[in-house]
């Protein structure tokens, strides 16, 4: 097949995802397909020809080979339209830390903001997370931070949470007296909590056998929430986190009682 010819597929494709599911007359297949009656004509004829479509009993219908093709063009738009978003979230990750093939991601699940609902990627990572039982997570902010539900979350009975914080998101948690109880309360039943030394430079959550890589700009706001259950991803990640934790330091609930002691002047 050339250049042409697959351009031409590529402008009947809607023909051979109608028909998909099942033999259509030409009345419904053009209204299915939205053009007009010339049109669908001319590409009936155009897929006929190629025997990708065959006209029996009033009907058309894919043949084995339209089967074919029209399978292996969803899975085509599929990961076309994975690239597409995957586009718009690249420019706010940082791809060198990323240490993966990226056509691993092919699959993946991208959630962007959108207009009517710009903290769309927060409520999928909160989807996701609320349905784990083991949550592990490196991050330089929060992004449930401040969340009630978030907060519920990460405590229901069951859960096991660990996690490497960078140093400044952990000054600016204990900096509130309500993200400092959430602290508090998470290392009293069990989690683990450990301070980075360095700067992290990227939201990273493993929940379960998902991997949750997260994008926000540089005031915060989300950008773009990658999920994905590649087992190269997980692996990868899951050795990214084990570094941070071998190198970052514990957080105790008595250091935030300290912290607070000391932020309401030694009272």
């Amino acid at each position: 097949m050339n250049t042409d010819e697959f351009v031409g597929l590529t402008r009947r494709w809607p023909v051979l995802d109608a028909l998909q599911a099942g033999p259509l007359d030409r009345r419904d297949l053009q209204e299915r397909v939205g053009v007009s009656r010339p049109t669908i004509h001319r590409q009936l004829r155009a897929l006929g020809d190629a025997g990708l479509v065959t006209k029996r009993d009033g009907t058309f219908a894919l043949t084995p080979v339209g089967e074919l093709a029209a399978t292996e063009f969803s899975r085509i738009f599929e990961v076309m339209d994975t690239v597409s978003a995957l586009s718009q979230v690249i420019p706010w990750l940082p791809v060198a830390e990323l240490d993966f093939d990226f056509d691993r991601l092919q699959h993946a699940e991208v959630t962007l903001p959108r207009r009517n609902d710009p903290y769309a990627p927060t409520r999928r990572m909160l989807r996701t997370i609320h349905g784990a039982d083991e949550i592990r997570m490196l991050t330089y902010t929060f992004l449930p931070e401040g969340d009630p539900a978030a907060r519920q979350c990460f405590l229901e009975e069951g859960q096991s949470f660990e996690g490497v914080l960078d140093s400044t998101l952990v000054r600016s948690l204990l900096e509130d007296p309500a993200s400092a109880a959430h602290l508090r309360e998470l290392l009293t039943r069990g989690a683990r909590i450990r301070v980075a030394p360095e700067q992290i430079p990227t939201i990273l959550t493993i929940a379960d056998e998902r991997v949750i890589i997260g994008a926000v700009d540089d005031g915060g706001s989300p950008q773009g929430l990658i999920v994905t259950d590649d087992e190269v991803i997980r692996a990868w990640a899951a050795e990214t986190i084990d570094d941070a934790l071998t190198r970052a330091e514990s957080l105790t609930p008595e250091a935030i009682d300290t912290h607070a002691v000391a932020a309401d002047g030694g009272k």
